[in-house]
């Protein structure tokens, strides 16, 4: 059985559904900080901690210590959502144990679920960080079309909503409904992991810069 835009528009269950996914994504960024942490700032114990699921870092301040920019900023997307997450869990009362157990919510979860990496602990460092910036952008579109369903009430969105999204911002959330709580939400949350996302860019091109600062002051002097 498949997710179909036809489907009649349930809140409670799009809602958990959406909050099972923001576990989701946080479980999927909990994993890229994890490998990207044991692929170079703690190599040296990657022997140890071989695995996010098996040894896993209950403390996610830890991620904090590594003095990555690239963890840091994974450790910027997690609190986002953990924030998000928990302001859901208290609105609506979820159970995440009783949801993740539930079939029809995992199936609503994965409706418009971003691309999902397996086997990071083959990939290399600079992989990882480029599929991170992926996944931040996919996880973006994605929030932003759960936002114009609970503005439209379906899962048919109309296209003007789906084109608005492309526009500057603040322009792009024009069409939202503003009144309602759900979405003021997720927009706050789009928001945020905009800004993640733009930091994250900006420390890539950071690093791009920097070899090129050093061979020109070489050939200076």
């Amino acid at each position: 059985m498949k997710n179909s835009r036809n489907d009649p528009f349930d809140l409670n269950l799009c809602i958990r559904g959406l909050g099972s996914l923001v576990t989701s994504l946080h479980s999927d960024i909990y994993e890229y900080a994890y490998y990207l942490t044991f692929k170079r700032s703690m190599k040296m114990y990657a022997s140890e901690f071989y695995g996010p699921w098996e040894v896993y870092i209950s403390d996610m301040d830890f991620f904090l210590t590594t003095g990555d920019d690239y963890v840091c900023n994974c450790y910027a997307s997690i609190k986002r959502l953990v924030i998000y997450k928990t302001e859901l869990v208290i609105r609506f009362g979820i159970d995440e144990q009783s949801d993740f157990a539930n079939e029809v919510i995992i199936l609503e979860s994965r409706r418009y679920k971003p691309y999902y990496l397996r086997y990071k602990y083959s990939k290399s460092y600079k992989k990882l960080m480029l599929y991170y910036e992926r996944l931040l952008v996919e996880s973006i579109k994605c929030l932003y079309t759960y936002a114009c369903v609970l503005t439209a009430q379906s899962y048919k969105i109309p296209l003007v909503l789906k084109k608005q999204f492309e526009s500057t911002e603040p322009t792009c959330y024009r069409l939202l409904n503003s009144d309602d709580n759900n979405v003021i939400m997720l927009q706050g949350l789009i928001v945020d992991l905009k800004k993640i996302l733009t930091d994250l860019r900006r420390i890539t091109a950071e690093k791009l810069l920097k070899p090129i600062a050093r061979r020109r002051v070489k050939v200076n002097s």
